[in-house]
């Protein structure tokens, strides 16, 4: 069955908008979960400058709470449980992130499709309009949330684990677990990294073929 150019045009619109919305729903995810890593970051870094008044806190909720239970070894386990919160919100981050760079690549193809019909005028709003004196801030927040970023992450979770580890060395469970964590953050940070910089983003000569 041949199928007439306007029932083309009809498909593809429709599917440019399926794909349009799917990475407005992914950067909404995207934004979501960097609040969450933020905010976990922030109780991590709480913990770490102000170990003492931290401890105090906890230790009031805890007996608040879950009287009856040993005091240091939950929050050790609460810590933990903020290492695997973390893990699981950088993860969706991640994901996010690499998703939407493929998204937006695959919807600049889609708008050079839809584009031809109207003598390229048209459909080029994710594509050759945005590309088009790409502004020196969005270079910037680019550099940030691939370089800066994982690099920070990595420093401040590496000065985490040594000092819980160091200079008393004793291990516990609930630290032989944080390490565990750790081990598979700095996995996902690197590759991470190393994905994106494997994912081309597309240019303004890219999008106008």
């Amino acid at each position: 069955m041949v199928t007439s150019s306007d029932k083309k045009l009809e498909i593809l619109n429709d599917h440019y908008k399926s794909t349009v919305s799917g990475f407005k729903q992914t950067a909404k995810s995207r934004d979501t979960n960097f609040i969450i890593v933020l905010v976990l970051l922030g109780i991590m870094s709480f913990q770490f400058v102000a170990p003492s008044h931290s401890q105090t806190l906890l230790t009031q909720i805890i007996n608040e709470y879950l009287g009856g239970i040993d005091a240091a070894f939950s929050i050790n386990l609460l810590g933990s449980l903020v290492w695997l919160g973390l893990f699981f919100a950088l993860v969706r981050y991640f994901q996010a992130v690499i998703n939407l760079e493929k998204e937006y690549n695959y919807s600049h193809g889609l708008e050079n499709l839809l584009s031809e019909y109207y003598g390229h005028k048209a459909f080029t709003k994710e594509g050759a309009s945005y590309l088009n004196n790409y502004p020196w801030f969005s270079y910037w927040l680019h550099i940030v949330y691939r370089y800066l970023f994982p690099i920070s992450l990595l420093i401040l979770l590496t000065v985490k684990i040594w000092f819980e580890w160091f200079p008393q060395f004793q291990a516990s469970l609930p630290k032989i677990l944080d390490l565990l964590i750790y081990t598979c953050l700095l996995i996902s940070v690197l590759l991470y990294v190393f994905s994106l910089r494997n994912t081309k983003k597309d240019t303004v000569k890219d999008v106008r073929g």
